[in-house]
């Protein structure tokens, strides 16, 4: 089997994997058939570094959620960072003001979150949905006493905000921020690194199967070419945020 370059092409996982086991001579990463026998997870690796690396036009999403009446918390995954929080309802959209867990008391302190009359959501704040020990049911908390518990188990992959009051109205909550792109997990998964920069993520892999081998030298190589590479993204995204943008004098 030949090299070849995969630079433009649409790639799948098993097209990434069957290249990382090319470039990387590790057979036993890969059976046969082009299954994963531990190639995916330096790919997976290699998927996170780039996007702690770097910020592309694809490092912010939006993720909206529907919201009943007295609806006053959102969990969600695969959020980096949240930016913004809007609510939507047929008399308009509005952005809500962030506070701290600690203001959030200050504004709400007589009752717990369910028991806050409902009316137009203003405020929202951040909750940690870590639970000690580990594995318990996620708890969303900030009015000292009181706890409510979600089904979600899973609190390493979610976020969580609350916002009050409540809703008193069918709303549309509107979560912007960081977001992962989705991890590469079956054979005909694709994301914006492998349909739009293949050769960077098998880059970003190889990167990590370096630093698995403690190759300082090698890893230095592969970090020096994600970084060249990312660094023309990085400007593509400056001049499209500054594409027919002036400036008004004072």
């Amino acid at each position: 089997m030949g090299d070849f370059s995969p630079k433009g092409m649409i790639m799948n996982l098993k097209e990434i994997r069957a290249l990382f086991e090319l470039r990387s001579g590790r057979s036993d990463l890969v059976d046969e058939g082009g299954a994963d026998t531990g190639a995916d997870f330096y790919i997976q690796s290699g998927q996170r570094t780039l996007e702690r690396l770097v910020e592309t036009d694809k490092s912010w999403a939006r993720k909206h959620a529907v919201l009943a009446i007295g609806d006053y918390y959102a969990i969600f995954k695969g959020c980096r960072a949240v930016k913004e929080v809007w609510i939507s309802t047929s008399e308009g959209r509005v952005q809500l003001t962030k506070v701290s867990q600690t203001e959030m008391r200050t504004l709400y302190y007589e009752d717990a979150p369910d028991e806050v009359d409902s009316g137009d959501t203003l405020e929202y704040c951040l909750v940690s949905l870590r639970t000690y020990p580990d594995g318990d049911n996620v708890t969303i908390d900030y009015l000292y006493d009181h706890q409510l518990e979600d089904d979600a188990t899973e609190d390493y992959e979610y976020k969580g905000i609350i916002f009050s009051p409540p809703t008193d109205k069918a709303a549309v909550l509107e979560v912007f921020g960081l977001f992962y792109s989705p991890t590469l997990t079956l054979d005909a998964d694709s994301n914006y690194w492998s349909v739009n920069h293949p050769e960077i993520l098998l880059m970003a892999a190889l990167y990590q199967l370096e630093v698995s081998y403690r190759n300082t030298e090698g890893a230095k190589d592969w970090m020096n070419a994600i970084v060249l590479e990312t660094t023309g993204l990085e400007k593509d995204l400056v001049e499209e945020e500054i594409a027919g943008v002036t400036q008004i004098g004072g």
